[in-house]
């Protein structure tokens, strides 16, 4: 038997939603990266999965799918304030807007993909590139609507890694 060192769960509970907050911050800020959301939220719902995996796996806990819905709906909640935050302070002080080279990329494949759309694609391209003011109003809008679909799909992030963890260690004990 191997001994394992006692681990302070409290501790590690934060850094798990701090795990899963960042990866919200990283796939909705970072150029490029943001293409990943594009697919129903993936990078969302990784961070559900990635925040409800280092808990388990680092304390030795199990959790019920209702408990790993709570849990990593945490770090979704976690992530929209890193996130909004962030976007805020990108627009205000940077006049950055993240996001937005994965959002012309995409305008770029939709005009190749559909060319006689040329003059939709193009007014889409225009709104994109328009500059933005953002209110603190607008900041608590974002706020509201991104805590609204983050936190439910990074709970199902983690209700998948408990339904994982679990089936692998139902085969394992066959």
């Amino acid at each position: 038997m191997r001994y394992l060192p006692e681990v302070d769960c409290s501790e590690e509970k934060f850094k798990a939603l701090g795990v899963g907050a960042l990866v919200i911050l990283v796939t909705t800020t970072f150029p490029y990266l943001t293409l990943v959301n594009a697919l129903f939220f993936a990078g969302i719902l990784f961070s559900g999965a990635a925040a409800a995996h280092y808990y388990i796996i680092t304390c030795q806990v199990r959790l019920t799918l209702s408990e790993a819905f709570v849990f990593s709906s945490l770090a979704g909640i976690a992530g929209s304030v890193l996130s909004v935050t962030a976007g805020y302070i990108l627009m205000t002080v940077f006049n950055y807007r993240p996001g937005i080279e994965g959002l012309m990329l995409l305008a770029e494949w939709m005009k190749g993909m559909s060319p006689e759309q040329d003059a939709v694609v193009n007014q889409l391209q225009e709104m994109l590139q328009a500059p933005v003011e953002m209110t603190f109003a607008d900041f608590l809008v974002s706020l509201a609507i991104t805590i609204f679909v983050y936190a439910p799909v990074s709970g199902l992030g983690g209700v998948i890694t408990v339904w994982r963890l679990k089936r692998q260690a139902a085969r394992a004990g066959k």
